[in-house]
Parts: structure tokens; sequence; C-alpha cells
């Protein structure tokens, strides 16, 4: 990996800046406009905290197939979720959410997907 990956999703809603990935961990911040919501995802071999650094944002976190809690984050709140945790990560609000994120444990495979999947910027 650079020094640094930044990708965007096809329609320029969410930015992903990636700073460090290796099979230990990974880390980085996302950047989410308002009114988009990422897809329901999952990291089978990694812990994820997230800590909001700007904006705020709504993290709809899985508990069954069908039954979420959401958990608002705002400027300072952290959130940690276990191995193999459904989440979505959605910003309903009026402003733009930045969050840091560092995944504890391997996404490498993860991150090849998101390389294909989304448009490199940088």
């Amino acid at each position: 990996m650079n020094s640094f990956e930044v990708y965007q999703d096809p329609d320029g809603q969410a930015q992903f800046y990636f700073s460090h990935s290796d099979k230990q961990f990974t880390t980085g911040v996302l950047v989410l406009h308002p009114g988009k919501e990422l897809a329901k995802h999952n990291r089978p071999l990694a812990v994820e905290n997230l800590i909001q650094i700007a904006g705020k944002c709504v993290m709809k976190v899985y508990s069954s197939e069908t039954e979420y809690e959401n958990k608002a984050l705002k400027v300072g709140d952290s959130l940690s979720m276990a191995k193999g945790v459904y989440h979505i990560h959605s910003n309903p609000f009026q402003e733009i959410s930045v969050t840091f994120f560092k995944a504890e444990g391997d996404i490498t495979k993860i991150m090849d997907n998101l390389r294909k999947a989304l448009v490199k910027i940088k």
C-alpha cells in the first residue's frame, strides 16, 4: 500500500482515505456527504473502532438479520464493533460526516474488493 490511498464511490458522495492496511490492522477516514448511507456490511475478521472527528453520523448496528440499534455519533464519540457485526454508516444530517476508523484484524480481502468497486482519486 502507498502512503495514502483515496477512493470514492461512483456518485462521489462517500470518500475513503486509507492510511495503513495490512493483515494486522487498517486505518483511515470515511467522509460521508449529507443524505448518504453505505451498504450493510461487516468485518468478519476484525474489530472495527470508530471515532467521529467532524459532523455527525448514525450507525445502524445489527443484532440479527433484521434488528438493529441506531447509534448516533457526534464529534468525539466512539464506537467499537466486534468481529462479524453487521452495520451501516449513514449521514441523515445536513453537514458532512467525517469518521476515523481502525479495523483491528485482517480486512485485506475487503480492501481488495473496495479497490475494485470504488474510483481511485489519489
